[in-house]
């Protein structure tokens, strides 16, 4: 019997018999679920009662590391035996260092993977426009009206004047956030050219109005049209709202050539 000792796959738990055999496969286990959770997988968390559970009892389960000193003899083995102590150090290190890493994935679960109460399904812009009109106490809310003769008013009524027939202007001065409605305003082709909006600022030239944002229409059946507004510049307080014709990506100043849609606000 030769006395030197060879390194085998299974000297892990050969030289510490207090390691099971499956220790190992329980640990790429434990990788495996951890590294599903960190990627996005299907993983769902545990139970709240249950991972309070596992993060209370893992402690009393997990192997304690203490090192002992070699009396001499010990110390005279050949390096095969040595060999094989120090890595059955390192696999306890490593199923430690597994379990905590499986533990926090259990116990950071629900703030990686739970889905949001509601479903996850986010607000849609009306019902964004909804919420804004029932948490401010003071909107500004006016309706569309023509502002000449221009092609792209498509609302199958030649006078148009009605308050909401081709929709309105919502308006938070407070969060400087707001929603605009359409109807019957035409679909156009975001490479020929865009609507933009223009915020008439009390504190403002008229000539030079708060840029709201280029928007496009797209081709559906019939419905209102929402889009969010989004302004460059706060707005000190909104005295007219102006949609215009412009090329795509909008412009600066508007010439106002084509100027379909405007909503004036009611002086208080």
């Amino acid at each position: 019997m030769s006395s030197n000792h060879e390194i085998t796959d299974d000297a892990p738990w050969e030289a510490a018999p207090e390691m099971a055999s499956n220790d190992w496969e329980l640990a790429a286990a434990a990788i495996e679920l951890a590294l599903l959770g960190r990627a996005g997988g299907s993983l769902p968390p545990l139970p709240s009662e249950l991972a309070k559970r596992i993060r209370r009892d893992a402690p009393a389960h997990l192997p304690r590391i203490s090192v002992i000193q070699p009396k001499p003899d010990v110390q005279r083995r050949g390096r095969g035996t040595a060999a094989r102590s120090r890595l059955a150090m390192a696999g306890w290190w490593m199923a430690a260092c597994l379990a905590g890493v499986l533990l926090w994935q259990w116990s950071a679960a629900p703030r990686i993977a739970a889905p949001p109460l509601d479903g996850g399904a986010p607000p849609t812009l009306a019902e964004r426009r909804e919420k804004l009109l029932a948490n401010d106490p003071e909107p500004v809310t006016v309706a569309w009206k023509k502002a000449g003769d221009d092609p792209t008013i498509n609302s199958g009524k030649d006078d148009a004047k009605t308050a909401g027939d081709l929709g309105d202007v919502v308006w938070s001065q407070a969060t400087q956030e707001g929603f605009m409605r359409f109807r019957g305003l035409e679909a156009n082709d975001p490479t020929v050219s865009q609507y933009q909006l223009w915020i008439f600022d009390a504190q403002r030239d008229e000539a030079y109005p708060v840029d709201g944002g280029v928007f496009d229409v797209p081709v559906q059946g019939a419905g209102d049209i929402v889009v969010q507004i989004d302004p460059r510049l706060t707005v000190s307080r909104a005295t007219a709202f102006a949609v215009t014709v412009e090329k795509p990506g909008g412009v600066v100043v508007s010439s106002r050539k084509r100027l379909p849609l405007l909503a004036a606000v009611p002086s208080r």
